[in-house]
């Protein structure tokens, strides 16, 4: 049976602190609660710095790399990192999706315009089907989340 999962894009609070929407983060709350009801995986993804110069998002167990407190991971959800934009740059995270049968992914996350649009973009060429829940995403201002979200649509993901 296919499976969907939920792929969370860096719900880190220096990158919600970069977002034009406060009201993303509840929402993704939402979004997150109804997905895993349903069964969905929860793939939880951060950004880390290879730059040990930047500490604050270099540190793996420093603050820069923890989830805000109402995205923090819970037990059998996936933590997936990544080290630039792209968290298909994770040579893990396919192969493991495709292990447990996933074949849809939900998208929520910040921001739309780096992250948000990289991933879903990334995942439709790859094979999956994508559904992105727009009011659950913000980008670094209204105008760059909208753009985002047509760039998406125009690339064959489902914006909601």
């Amino acid at each position: 049976m296919p499976r969907t999962a939920l792929l969370e894009i860096d719900f880190q609070p220096w990158i919600i602190e970069l977002g034009h929407d406060p009201g993303a983060l509840a929402s993704a709350g939402s979004v997150r609660e109804s997905q895993r009801s349903a069964g969905a995986l929860v793939v939880c993804t951060r950004y880390l710095s290879r730059d040990a110069a930047d500490p604050l998002r270099s540190d793996p167990a420093g603050a820069g790399a923890r989830f805000h407190p109402s995205m923090a991971p819970l037990p059998g959800d996936l933590i997936a990192t990544k080290f630039d934009r792209d968290i298909w740059s994770n040579p893990d995270l396919d192969p493991q999706l495709r292990l447990v049968g996933v074949e849809h992914l939900t998208i929520t996350g910040y921001l739309t315009d780096f992250g948000v649009r990289i991933a879903a973009e990334r995942a439709g060429s790859l094979g999956y089907r994508v559904t992105v829940h727009s009011a659950a995403c913000a980008g670094s201002t209204e105008d760059e989340h909208q753009r985002a979200l047509e760039s998406m649509v125009a690339a064959g993901a489902t914006v909601e």
